[in-house]
């Protein structure tokens, strides 16, 4: 599930969708803003329920969704036409959900899955074998 639409991204590249997605524009950018929408599900599962159903992060999650898009869009053409701001931006959303992964970032209303960092306690018997037990061995 996208966290963007297709106008939302029609809006995001302006007059460059049409190049960008020519007459297949419908399907080619609804795949990558899935496989988009699936990046950040990758990374927030590892903390969160996903697809993250949370309205306080809802405009970030749409805007890392449509920053990731469009750099899948502009991959499409041949070179190396990526703006400057756009590689910045992407680099900035990976570390981001890189952060969101190891817990480093949160996701505000977004419910977690129980996977998140944390720790376990065991109980058991005294140890048979410690220092004192086997001093002298």
């Amino acid at each position: 599930m996208a966290y963007a639409t297709i106008n939302d991204l029609e809006i995001r590249l302006g007059a460059d969708y049409a190049g960008l997605y020519g007459s297949n524009g419908a399907t080619a950018a609804q795949d990558d803003l899935d496989a988009s929408a699936a990046e950040i599900d990758a990374s927030a599962g590892c903390r969160y329920e996903t697809p993250v159903n949370s309205d306080r992060a809802a405009a970030l999650l749409r805007d890392w969704n449509l920053t990731l898009c469009e750099e899948r869009a502009r991959g499409r053409c041949a070179g190396d036409i990526l703006p400057e701001k756009l590689r910045l931006r992407v680099a900035q959303v990976r570390e981001s959900l890189r952060r969101t992964a190891a817990g480093e970032m949160i996701l505000p209303g977004a419910a977690e899955n129980g996977r998140g960092a944390g720790f376990s306690t065991i109980a058991g018997d005294e140890p048979v074998f410690s220092r004192e037990t086997l001093r002298g061995y």
